[in-house]
């Protein structure tokens, strides 16, 4: 479980403190699927840095499995990022490297067998329905299938926590909803805690279970989701209306 108790961030520009985040308080449990949703610039990827350990809070306490960050040290730090993968809306694909050895970079860092390596990303290729594109640049790539490898790529780790950035915002509207079925898939098959930041809330309504909208670094409201389909809401309208 992570858990953030009051959790708040402060960025200075011009000696003027700016207040990213304010009083954060949330429970993601072990295995759901959360959405974290607000407008351009309200904090969700400041949240996203600090649950994914990249960025320190400036007051309050973060728990994982009931450990406080605050006092791990390095190799509890290590651990923990080890177990989770990101995936981000530009895809992050490295072009002078063909689909398969993008997708094996993550177990060339971690120095797994080579055997293995081989192994887990032809796998991925599979799971992601990619196989044919192994030895092709991601220069050849369509915007839906460049997703695709990133996510095999962020699959091959075998991660706990997936954290996913924005991955629908560049893609359009059924490429978005052919990803984010691939995500469900990847839950019910492999089964990480998600979470899912995105500004899209037809998005979020139609795969996480919870969401927390997030407006000027406040929570605004965390509910649950309980009928998911396609619609077009406003932020005007309540996010988690049936």
């Amino acid at each position: 479980m992570l858990k953030l108790k009051n959790i708040s961030k402060y960025f200075y520009t011009n000696k003027e403190k700016q207040i990213a985040l304010d009083n954060i308080n949330l429970e993601i449990q072990d295995g759901e699927i959360f959405g974290i949703v607000g407008k351009s610039g309200v904090g969700k990827s400041t949240l996203l840095k600090i649950l994914s350990l990249q960025l320190k809070p400036d007051t309050g306490e973060y728990f994982i499995d009931n450990k406080n960050t605050l006092t791990f040290n390095t190799k509890e730090k290590t651990t923990f990022l080890r177990s989770t993968s990101f995936v981000y809306q530009n895809f992050s694909l490295l072009y002078n490297l063909t689909v398969l050895d993008n997708i094996l970079l993550p177990l060339k860092i971690l120095k797994v067998p080579k055997d293995v390596q081989i192994k887990r990303a032809k796998e991925m290729l599979e799971f992601v329905g990619l196989s044919h594109k192994a030895n092709e640049y991601p220069i050849t790539l369509s915007g839906g299938e460049a997703q695709r490898i990133s996510i095999a790529r962020a699959l091959v780790t075998e991660p706990n926590i997936l954290f996913l950035d924005e991955i629908t915002s560049s893609l359009d509207l059924e490429t978005s909803f052919d990803i984010l079925d691939l995500i469900l898939k990847i839950h019910k098959t492999f089964k990480p805690t998600i979470i899912f930041i995105s500004h899209q809330i037809d998005a979020i309504k139609y795969l996480c279970e919870r969401v927390m909208l997030l407006e000027n670094g406040k929570v605004k409201r965390i509910e649950k989701i309980s009928n998911h389909k396609l619609k077009s809401y406003t932020y005007e309208e309540l996010l988690w209306q049936s």
